[in-house]
């Protein structure tokens, strides 16, 4: 299409160009003079001008119109002009020096055109070039795009940063690289070129993927996140991708909650969204729905996109309910293949050890609380010596013969390694890329470990130009043997906590000390025994795929299909020893097997058009998705083995079975969407989207949920009258954006009701029964999170600083949850439609380029989030979770309980007894004032959810060395101690914290512990007590890595394209008050019980040594 400006009418209009427009434009030629061309005076001083807006301003003064195809003058480029008193043809060299345009004038018609760029055909004309496409760093950028305008010729560069093209002179060389802004260069004599592109995440032009298609940055109407490919690299010791993003984008708490091997953490984009169901974001990996992040490769990540409010993620339903994580991998290049092969080494150990009680504390503390009563012997104290330990556990003069500290016994310095050998290249039209990925990763309690091997291949076929196919092949599995996950029973970890000091390892004679040994020690078992003893694996093999084709209809519109499924299988195989569990107990060892089958298929069509005129600019898309899910389980197990050598390989050998169990679910997704962004000028956009979800998990009378969005933007920068206003904002954007989500995360089959078989008495005798396992609730409806986001973008100083910042109000109506029902029913609960919650927050980004220059540049990135949640409405009902309350009107995540005032004193001791109590017991604040205390004394402890939280990281290189800094901050949250709970508040069985032995005595009265009495007698500490909770606050230094990257010069000698090696720190340095091993935990995954810190597995210090080459 063409547009013609019309300066009388002052409006556009788009005719088709045929014979009516060449015939007109031929008599204009003959009637119109072009005397007056030269002689018209033209003062043009513009800053940051599009081409159309020098155009407009030529017509103003001048009586010319302009004749051209919008398309042709590239809406988003920026030049600066400065002409005085010059003429119209002088005016127009200047305005056309660096595009690929030229100009012809009839009469008063300017007729705007392409550059004719001679054949390919004609090799004599071609120049061959060599160049490189460096960061402002000066290292090498690998996969980025070099294309010669107007044509279809093009190349990648290698791993190095090298290409070769065949371009005429004259024409416009376009330079693209994911993350940074796009360069034009015009084709001259020099024919070894070095082109360095600047970072695009300073300059708002970074190109962003979101739901069905891409985005400039700049040109986006809702709030979107994105991390470089090559940032996710900067920790090596990070085991997957998430873990690599922790701390890159503001508002996305991602958080390791534990430090066993391969371990995921959980992510959680603005908040708690649902208190029933996952909180957990929707993955997209090229296109394929659903797909399992921590299967692929960092090393081939290309970048990672976070929709963040709804109105970005409702293009996906009821599936992006708590944000959508899009990532987008690299591709090969045509042109040249590579191989480029990444090696990691790694040490952990234990960074904090807890401050425990030795052998002759733990003995000092057992004869205090057999102090309280004197006439109380314990069965291991001589009657003659009071003290005197008569065990062959100690010496004749009552001191230990062993000093152990289990901590240390129970973990160790555990090595890992993990490789990447990638491939990259093509042919013609065909781009290919294949990664192998291996880890071994050995955890630091004994015996724990992860292993994982994945395979991925990405091919993109140009068949034709009207079709392109895609196609991504991810297969792989992993097996871990864990620390048993008995939480409050015979966890290790737990174990080495409590166990006491004073037995040994192992006796001379080789066996494990055992619980028992020690009298009054039952409730503990030997830590190395149960690690060495208990075996706890889990293992997964998958595979997923996606194929995709996108057929060309026209120049504006394409049709797109794809069909992609997951197929995996996972096994648990549990096997406890025969002598690890008490011989009373009558176990004799426990073996377990469990399996599970999980498989998905999602079918998706949808159609894309593209549209610009003039300055209109138009993207829309349409189509219908179906997604399928089905899962089957199945598990076994036997006690009472004669010996430990089948273990869980042959359940046959126990003499008693367990009773097995197994069942299957299936659900489906039926989706219809459509979205479209209209752009005007590069001033004003909007945005809008609308899905329906049919889920199978509903009823027929709520099956279908319908969600909308709509979002605005205003760039102000691009105002006329802004442009004098600051010279140092390069770019200015104001955002609004509303959008609706639902969720359908209740599980299936809850609408119905749910049947068991079983047995029953009936004539005296058990006959096959059928009972209901499950009340259906028919009428259950979508739950709806609905989210307004205000924001804007700025960058200023030439791109050197970038500044984002939005504020959201999200609220989820309609919550899915159980309701209580009356006893009478013969059901405890439903689910239910029951309530709402709410969630506020600020986010604030902030990138800054600090130095630049040729050798040395130091860049910061800085993200501040603050999130307030409240419960609206929970169906005038109290929900109580682990040490929690929800209740209408308060917070999510917050602790309820008691609170200590202190210890109970002699001189107290009147006013103790009205309480029953008495000296050197714990002394609770009475808030009824009753005078007893009961669950009304409750009050609120803190919150699990902190008040803010912070991220800093500081890159700075110089020549080949680089230096990365990665800072976390987070305040005003809380945790749980469930170990500071147990171990504090001792029978004489368990070791201790050495802060035990601050407790209550008649001459130590100021204290918070309460008197040391054998069983605890009086002791009264409550795990939800203002004690046990604790300000979790912390600063950790999270990463710390230097590099150096060898001179390409010289790695050309011995025939390589990149080496780098570099050395790194994981959680290298932390400043807490918390007294665990660490702040930054919670031991459940549900949403109402986090903060609770039950002997997670703790995090390690590792430090990581890497080598990247490339051939």
């Amino acid at each position: 299409m063409i547009a013609i400006k019309s300066k009388a009418k002052g409006n556009t209009i788009g005719l088709y160009l045929g014979k009516q427009a060449r015939t007109w434009s031929f008599l204009a030629s003959l009637l119109l003079s072009t005397s007056s061309l030269a002689a018209q005076g033209i003062n043009l001083q513009m800053r940051k001008a599009r081409l159309s807006e020098v155009f407009a301003a030529i017509e103003k003064q001048s009586d010319y119109t302009f004749f051209y195809n919008d398309q042709l003058l590239e809406p988003t480029r920026m030049i600066d002009l400065n002409v005085s008193n010059g003429s119209v043809d002088e005016a127009l060299r200047a305005a056309l020096s660096n595009y690929a345009l030229t100009y012809e004038i009839k009469g008063k018609t300017i007729f705007i055109s392409e550059k004719r760029i001679e054949s390919a055909i004609k090799p004599e004309k071609q120049m061959a070039l060599h160049g490189k496409v460096l960061d402002e760093a000066g290292q090498p950028l690998a996969g980025a795009s070099v294309r010669v305008k107007g044509s279809k010729t093009g190349a990648l560069t290698d791993s190095n940063g090298a290409f070769s093209i065949q371009a005429p002179k004259g024409a416009l060389l376009v330079i693209s690289y994911v993350g940074y802004s796009e360069k034009e260069m015009p084709v001259t004599d020099a024919e070894n070129l070095t082109i360095t592109l600047m970072t695009a995440s300073n300059s708002l032009e970074q190109i962003v993927v979101v739901g069905y298609g891409t985005s400039r940055k700049g040109n986006l109407s809702t709030a979107v996140g994105s991390v470089k490919g090559e940032e996710l690299l900067e920790r090596p010791s990070a085991q997957n991708l998430l873990q690599g993003m922790a701390g890159k984008i503001a508002g996305v708490n991602i958080n390791l909650n534990s430090g066993k091997p391969g371990g995921n953490p959980a992510i959680k984009i603005r908040g708690t969204g649902s208190i029933n169901g996952s909180n957990t974001p929707l993955y997209v990996i090229d296109g394929m729905v659903g797909a399992d992040p921590t299967t692929i490769d960092p090393n081939i990540i290309q970048s990672v996109d976070v929709l963040k409010d709804a109105s970005s993620a409702a293009i996906y339903g009821s599936r992006g309910a708590n944000g959508v994580v899009v990532i987008t991998t690299k591709n090969g290049d045509p042109n040249s293949s590579q191989i480029a092969f990444d090696n990691t080494l790694s040490f952990a150990s234990l960074a904090r050890e807890l401050d425990l009680l030795d052998a002759n504390e733990s003995l000092e503390m057992f004869k205090r609380q057999y102090e309280y009563v004197p006439g109380r012997i314990a069965p291991h104290l001589d009657p003659n010596n009071f003290f005197l330990h008569k065990d062959d556990l100690f010496n004749s003069d009552g001191t230990p013969k062993y000093n152990i500290n289990w901590q240390r016994e129970a973990t160790r310095l555990a090595v890992s390694h993990q490789h990447a050998l990638t491939f990259s290249g093509g042919k013609d039209n065909i781009k290919v890329l294949a990664n192998v990925s291996y880890r071994n990763n050995d955890g630091i309690m004994l015996n724990s470990y992860y292993k994982q091997l994945n395979g991925f291949l990405n091919l993109d076929w140009e068949v034709k130009p009207w079709l392109n196919i895609k196609a991504n092949l991810n297969a792989g599995g992993y097996q871990s043997n864990n620390i048993d996950n008995n939480t409050l029973g015979l966890n290790a970890l737990r174990q080495s906590l409590e166990y006491l000091p004073f037995l040994p390892v192992t006796y001379p004679d080789g066996t494990y000390s055992r619980k028992g040994d020690y009298p009054g020690a039952e409730n503990s078992e030997n830590p190395v025994k149960l690690l060495n003893e208990v075996k706890n694996v889990t293992g997964r093999t998958q595979s997923l795929g996606n194929l995709m084709a996108t057929f060309r209809l026209s120049d504006k519109l394409d049709f797109n299909a794809s069909v992609s499924g997951q197929l995996s299988s996972s096994y648990n195989l549990y096997y406890g020893g025969r002598t690890v569990f008490d011989v009373a107990e009558n176990q004799q060892g426990i073996a377990e097997r469990g399996h599970t089958d999980f498989g998905s298929w999602t079918t998706e069509h949808y159609f894309s058009y593209t549209n610009s005129w003039v300055k209109h600019h138009l993207n829309a898309v349409a189509g219908a998705s179906w997604y399928y899910y089905v899962t089957s389980t199945d598990r076994a197990g036997a006690e009472g083995f004669f010996d430990d050598f089948f273990q869980y390989n042959n359940l046959g050998t126990g003499t008693t079975p367990r009773i097995p169990s197994s069942g299957k679910t299936e659900n489906q997704l039926n989706s219809y969407f459509a979205r479209a962004n209209y752009n005007f000028d590069d001033r004003y956009l909007f945005g809008a989207s609308f899905r329906i979800d049919g889920s199978s998990r509903f009823g027929s009378n709520n099956k279908y949920g319908y969600f909308p969005s709509f979002s605005a933007a205003w760039r102000i920068s691009r105002e006329s009258f802004f442009k004098n206003m600051d010279s140092r904002i390069d770019d200015l954007k104001l955002r609004i954006s509303y959008g609706i989500v639902g969720n359908a995360e209740i599980g299936d089959y809850v609408t119905l009701n749910r049947y068991n078989n079983g047995q029953a008495v009936f004539n005296n005798a058990y006959q096959s029964a059928v009972t209901l396992a499950g009340l259906g609730n028919p009428d259950l409806r979508w739950e709806k999170a609905k989210q307004l986001d205000i924001g804007f973008d700025m960058s200023l100083f030439n791109g050197k600083v970038l500044l984002t910042a939005d504020v959201y109000d999200k609220r989820n109506d309609d919550l899915l949850y159980l309701r209580k029902l009356p006893v009478t029913t013969g059901y405890t609960n439903v689910f239910d439609n029951i309530g709402s919650i709410q969630n506020r927050g600020v986010e604030l980004g902030l990138n800054t380029v600090n130095i630049r220059k040729a050798d040395f540049s130091w860049t910061t990135g800085y993200n501040f989030s603050i999130n307030r949640s409240k419960v609206i409405d929970i169906n005038n009902d109290v929900i109580y979770p682990w040490f929690g309350r929800i209740i209408a009107g308060g917070p999510l995540n917050e602790f309820y309980g008691y609170e200590r005032l202190g210890v109970w004193g002699t001189s107290e001791a009147e006013q103790a007894a009205q309480y029953g109590k008495k000296p050197g017991d714990i002394k609770y604040r009475d808030t009824n004032g009753n005078g007893a205390k009961d669950a009304d004394d409750r009050v609120n402890l803190g919150n699990a959810m902190p008040k803010w939280e912070m991220n800093m990281t500081n890159t700075i290189s110089y020549k080949g060395f680089s230096l990365f800094i990665d800072l976390q901050g987070v305040y005003g949250n809380h945790v749980v101690s469930l170990a500071k709970a147990l171990m504090v508040n001792p029978g004489p069985n368990v070791n201790s914290f050495k802060s035990i032995l601050n407790a209550w005595t008649p001459e130590n009265q100021n204290t918070m512990l309460g008197q040391l009495r054998v069983n605890s007698d009086g002791f009264d500490n409550e795990a939800g007590d203002s004690f046990n909770v604790e300000d979790a606050s912390f600063l950790r230094v999270r990463n710390v890595g230097l590099s150096y990257r060898f001179d390409k010069n010289w790695l050309q000698k011995i025939k390589l394209n990149t080496l780098v090696l570099g050395v790194n720190v994981e959680n290298a340095l932390l400043f807490t008050g918390y007294t665990g091993y660490d702040p930054e935990v919670t031991s459940f995954d549900a949403a109402l019980n986090q903060g609770v810190d039950v002997y997670q597995y703790p995090k390690p210090r590792t430090i990581s040594f890497s080598l990247k080459t490339s051939f």
